[in-house]
């Protein structure tokens, strides 16, 4: 770690009268800490269609700065909520305690959210709604509570005794929340019905001033009946992406398959279905970026020496990736913008915070997979499951394998399959007398012979693996450092490459499985101190944390798993 130290006042008073060497003398740290995520950004798409950026965003931290393009998540549940906590904790699932945007809560008996909880809630406070329940709407109640790993947050408050500010910003509450963590003095994301920027009494009784003003401009609505065309007018996208009109792609907010794309949600003035639209577009990336720039000069972001830390999380990246997929003329035409977006983001730094004041980490939560029909025209082996058909065959196997009076059909055996884990009825078992170990055998037993399922993992299998077993089956080792004992069920799935779980006429793509088009994502790195390099070295985004740590001189967060890369600061590099 390079220590960042301030001399005393003898230390000083020796430095003046030139009796001790400066040199190697360690850096002053960068006065601030900027994470940009790009939710959903897979890896591939920094190269993919570089053709087309702008020299001043990606191509700049690729000229100046450091781009290692072999970064992977090396956990199984490629999810929003665990890559978000994932990036500032600097470790996975199994101890941060986010296993999924939501989990099944065996003390409750519900399904919790990630960055929910009915104990907190929405400011400012909404405007009454008919038919509201505020412990149910899971826009006003954020909360970092469930996020059980020390943040690198955490430790800069530490180690600037609280005087380090910590801001996060984004469209969705837990791209806010999650890499900003509890001790944030600014969490602001977007309720969607009212397009509101919103925090909750988690962290503070009332909005800052400068969030009151926003809402009150309501800058929100500049877009509104705005169509989302292609930036590049005189360029056939088809070629680098594919067709525009795949009938599989969805249609978002009353958007339509093809270009252009209405971003009025189908009304006459704005509303809920417009800040869908609008979050489904290139434009929520764009009013996001300018509450960011409202907030680094209202919260006067690294204008002194102590280092603060602003995490800025773009989330229409994965509304879009969604709606249309990987292979679309959507997706090519947003990265190409986000681009765009990164230019504009590095200008603003440099002219609020100065060129070489400030470091920057930009990267994504997961990837994507493709849609499966795209997939299947490439003659890969690729389809939508049922999910419905395999919970059926599941419980049809276990009423006749657990034979009872109970009619078959009739017994609950399953209280959930949130986040893709199966979460056992424990009170049928205990009033049964049946081992949770055995039943989730069968569970296994029964969906393992489903076309599309390549395997299913148990708790079981997971708690006793040996290393020897984890080093030889990559998978289960994936899978461990998803599985949280208390907040994961006892069996999982995992599908074949390229299906995904969907009904009859289903349409657009996910993301959460184990394979590369997932965990792949960019990892990029640029400011105060970064070498140029480019590397292809297999990295996990969690170094951030890590990497964060190191060039204020502290600790990285308690349960950080990944190091800084080898050579990334100048001072690094041999002599």
């Amino acid at each position: 770690m390079r220590q960042i130290t301030k001399p005393g006042i003898l230390g000083v008073l020796a430095l003046l009268l030139g009796t001790v060497s400066t040199a190697g003398a360690a850096p002053e740290p960068p006065k601030l800490l900027v994470l940009v995520v790009f939710d959903q950004l897979r890896g591939d798409y920094v190269a993919r269609w570089s053709k087309h950026y702008s020299k001043d965003g990606f191509e700049r931290i690729k000229a100046e700065g450091a781009w290692y393009d072999n970064c992977h998540y090396p956990y199984a549940g490629t999810f929003t909520g665990p890559g978000h906590a994932s990036l500032m904790t600097g470790c996975s699932p199994n101890d941060h305690g986010i296993v999924g945007n939501s989990w099944f809560d065996r003390k409750s008996g519900k399904v919790v959210n990630c960055v929910t909880s009915p104990r907190h809630q929405r400011v400012p406070a909404p405007i009454q709604r008919e038919k509201q329940d505020p412990a149910k709407d899971p826009a006003t109640t954020g909360t970092a509570e469930r996020l059980i790993a020390e943040t690198f947050g955490d430790v800069l408050k530490k180690h600037t005794q609280g005087k380090g500010k910590l801001v996060g910003l984004s469209f969705k509450d837990r791209g806010a929340i999650l890499p900003v963590g509890a001790k944030a003095d600014a969490a602001y994301w977007v309720d969607s019905k009212d397009g509101m920027l919103i925090t909750s009494t988690f962290f503070r009784a009332a909005p800052h001033a400068w969030v009151s003003k926003l809402n009150q401009s309501r800058m929100i609505d500049q877009w509104f009946g705005k169509n989302w065309d292609y930036f590049v007018s005189d360029l056939d996208y088809t070629p680098e992406s594919g067709p525009d009109d795949i009938r599989y792609e969805g249609k978002g907010s009353k958007q339509g398959i093809t270009f252009p794309h209405p971003t009025d949600g189908g009304l006459k003035k704005p509303g809920s279905a417009y800040y869908s639209a609008l979050y489904n577009s290139p434009y929520g990336n764009e009013f996001l970026l300018g509450v960011a720039k409202t907030a680094i000069v209202a919260e006067s972001l690294g204008k002194d020496d102590v280092p603060d830390l602003l995490t800025i999380s773009f989330s229409s990246n994965d509304s879009v990736g969604h709606c249309w997929g990987p292979d679309s003329h959507e997706v090519m035409d947003m990265t190409i913008r986000t681009d765009r977006i990164v230019a504009e983001l590095l200008k603003y730094l440099d002219a609020t915070v100065g060129k070489g004041e400030y470091l920057l980490c930009l990267s994504a939560d997961h990837g994507i997979c493709p849609l499966p029909e795209v997939a299947a025209s490439k003659k890969l082996d690729a389809q939508r499951l049922s999910a419905k058909l395999v919970q059926t065959t599941i419980l049809k196997h276990l009423d006749k394998t657990f034979p009872s009076d109970v009619p078959a059909g009739k017994t609950k055996w399953i209280n959930s399959t949130s986040n893709g884990w199966v979460y056992l009825n424990e009170k049928v078992l205990e009033a049964r007398k049946l081992d949770a170990k055995k039943v989730a055998a069968e569970v296994a037993l029964a969906a393992s012979a489903i076309p599309g399922v390549a395997r299913m993992i148990t708790a079981d299998q997971i708690t006793s693996a040996t290393a020897e077993k984890l080093m030889n089956d990559p998978i289960l080792a994936q899978m461990k450092l998803s599985y949280h004992p208390e907040r994961c069920g006892e069996v999982t799935f995992v599908l074949k490459p390229y299906w995904l779980f969907g009904e009859l006429n289903a349409t657009g793509t996910t993301h959460g499985a184990p394979y590369e088009y997932d965990t792949h994502v960019p990892l990029m790195v640029y400011g105060k101190g970064v070498q140029h390099l480019r590397s292809g070295q297999k990295i996990a985004p969690q170094a951030i944390a890590s990497i964060f740590a190191d060039a204020v001189g502290c600790a990285p967060p308690a349960k950080a798993a990944f190091q800084v890369p080898q050579g990334l600061f100048a001072e690094d590099q041999p002599k």
